[in-house]
């Protein structure tokens, strides 16, 4: 077991990420963040908001709800750092393991601030135009489809390392993530092509709440392996790794 200590300074100011109160915060505000699409959207037809409509709007870019998005993200990249400096050479999974972790979730939380992955539409439409058919919903789903497979099968190999609970949780975040990046979002796609605003609408909501709650579940498991508490005797702040 490896602990980092913090300055007392910090543990005074009650600085605990991410405990259980900053995992009930975040959850709390990616429901308000939801709620508040929801109600300006609908406040909108009656009378136009146009800015306090775009801040909020969770399907457009570079506005609070992409912001919110890629720090919850960006948080899980943070702990899984922690958890590499944290681990000893013969840590199981050990310190490359975890920068791993904290490099794929970096590079999801760049994805989500500058829309990397509708990069490749163009790869889509290629091979579209290579096999002569059609994709009935967005140009990049089936190469991002190719992608995620491949970091799915990578994320199940590298789990086999994990504690049973926590290999289950990460999975299950996985899980929940992707079935808003992509199968959710597959699906708006669709939506979008025919024209069916309503559901486009709803399938966003859904989308971009199954993303953030992803991280929100991710974070949770992660926190338990990497232990934020208070030493009794010293009245430190303390960061560990779980006893397995």
């Amino acid at each position: 077991m490896t602990d980092l200590q913090i300055p007392d300074q910090l543990a005074d100011k009650g600085a605990r990420p991410p405990a259980r109160r900053v995992l009930w915060f975040a959850a709390g505000a990616t429901a308000a963040l939801l709620l508040a699409d929801l109600g300006t959207r609908a406040y909108n037809h009656y009378d136009s908001i146009p800015t306090i409509r775009k801040l909020v709007n969770v399907d457009v870019e570079a506005n609070l709800a992409t912001w919110w998005n890629s720090t919850l993200i960006l948080a899980v990249a943070g702990v899984a750092l922690i958890a590499a400096l944290l681990s000893g050479r013969d840590a199981r999974p050990g310190r490359l393991s975890w920068l791993g972790l904290a490099a794929a979730t970096a590079l999801l939380s760049i994805d989500e601030s500058v829309s990397l992955h509708e990069r490749l539409g163009e790869v889509g439409k290629s091979w579209k135009e290579w096999a002569g058919g059609s994709l009935p919903t967005h140009a990049w789903v089936l190469p991002g489809a190719l992608l995620a497979v491949t970091g799915t099968v990578i994320a199940v190999l590298w789990a086999r390392k994990l504690p049973h609970d926590l290999r289950n949780g990460i999975l299950a975040a996985l899980g929940v993530y992707l079935g808003g990046a992509l199968l959710t979002e597959a699906f708006n796609g669709w939506a979008l092509e025919n024209g069916h605003s309503l559901v486009l609408m709803l399938g966003t909501l859904v989308e971009e709440g199954l993303e953030m709650s992803g991280c929100i579940v991710a974070l949770a498991v992660l926190s338990r392996y990497v232990v934020f508490e208070r030493d009794p005797e010293s009245g430190r702040a303390l960061v560990r790794l779980r006893d397995n």
